[in-house]
């Protein structure tokens, strides 16, 4: 083989031009699935200004469709007449208005069957009060629970949700999980290991194991133990460790946020010096716990076989089930205006029961929120 000096040029060109062509290719194969650096990128602080307590949202996330509010159809007017004078067998809905009724039954067909339409849970039209189709009995269930969120749950605030928060138009939510089987040794575990789960995974969802949300989304698990083992010395297991790392870097991606969005990363245990995100992300956590155990799980007798995991439970919230990358899920628009029926009966708790929402207190440590400098600019806060 001949020195390159050597070669001709012409064959030099040749290997330039293909190894230029390779490095285009593999451009056009990776980057577009990275945020451009062109790309408008929206940082906004939320903790004392210059120490990097910020987040960003790219555009690409914000303007994905799936992140976009639908457009809202014309309200119908009133009729006088509740829901349950006009039509059979309504249970959680008889005292709205029937006005408001059918304006909501055409959203809620919109925000989860826009393709199937009424017939997702009517079937074929001929007996509307029928609740024959585990589709509508499921539906019924879920319009308490909304309810019951957006009565109770401290979480979500004034902003309230809707049935589009979670399914995007889709008949199940995109973004759920189910447990997950121990990962068989090939071969019976004669030879080798299995192959860790961060080796096969292609997304960061994918990235980290299910456990933690097994034991801190549905069990209810204390999420503490990894500051004191390394301040005080406490002894705590370290898969404990690992699964309050690998759940805090799924919620993290799930609101596409940084740790500091709720912490200062100087003293991640201590609340006088976290963000007052913090206290609202403690309260989202025991909303998922009760929307998961109140709720999904208690359903599972209602879905057929090919609606459940595969080792036969129910699909179940996270994070990024309502927030798909978003710090606030729809760019924090006011989801249930305009929607009475989902807000509940007037000064009554649409459950009686105590749910999983608010079973403990918040944090009883003072959280400062940062002030307001010389120059009246907010430094942190919404």
């Amino acid at each position: 083989m001949k020195p390159i000096s050597q070669r001709p040029r012409s064959s030099l060109l040749g290997i330039f031009l293909l190894a230029a062509a390779a490095v285009t290719l593999l451009f056009f194969l990776l980057v577009p699935t990275w945020d451009h650096p062109w790309d408008p990128i929206e940082s906004r602080d939320w903790g004392w200004r210059g120490i990097a307590m910020n987040t960003f949202t790219s555009a690409r996330t914000r303007d994905d469709p799936i992140n976009i509010v639908p457009a809202a159809t014309t309200p119908y007017s009133d009729t006088g007449m509740s829901a349950a004078e006009v039509y059979e067998n309504v249970k959680v809905l008889g005292d709205l208005d029937s006005g408001k009724f059918d304006y909501l039954m055409q959203s809620i067909t919109e925000w989860v069957a826009p393709e199937q339409g009424c017939s997702y849970c009517h079937g074929d039209g001929a007996n509307f009060a029928s609740d024959d189709l585990y589709t509508k009995q499921v539906a019924r269930r879920m319009l308490e629970m909304v309810r019951d969120i957006n009565t109770n749950a401290r979480h979500v605030g004034q902003t309230g949700v809707t049935c589009y928060t979670c399914h995007r138009g889709n008949n199940v939510p995109q973004k759920t999980w189910y447990e997950g089987a121990e990962p068989k040794p090939p071969m019976g575990g004669i030879v080798g290991k299995p192959p860790p789960w961060n080796r096969t995974a292609t997304t960061m969802r994918d990235f980290f194991p299910r456990a933690p949300f097994e034991n801190y989304l549905l069990d209810d698990k204390p999420i503490s133990g990894a500051q004191a083992r390394s301040v005080t010395g406490e002894t705590t297991d370290i898969a404990d460790l690992e699964n309050i790392y690998i759940l805090m870097m799924q919620m993290s991606n799930g609101m596409g946020v940084n740790c500091n969005f709720c912490h200062n990363t100087r003293a991640f245990a201590d609340w006088s010096q976290s963000t007052p995100k913090r206290i609202n992300a403690w309260y989202g956590i025991r909303m998922t716990r009760g929307i998961n155990k109140d709720y999904l799980t208690e359903m599972q007798g209602l879905f057929p076989p090919h609606r459940l995991g595969p080792l036969g439970d129910v699909a179940k919230v996270d994070c990024a089930t309502c927030h798909n990358g978003m710090s606030r899920p729809l760019g924090g628009a006011p989801m249930a205006a305009g929607y009475e029926g989902l807000l509940g009966p007037k000064g009554v708790r649409p459950i009686k029961r105590d749910t999983a929402f608010e079973t403990r207190k918040a944090h009883q440590a003072v959280i400062t929120e940062p002030g307001v400098d010389e120059r009246k600019v907010v430094q942190a806060g919404e």
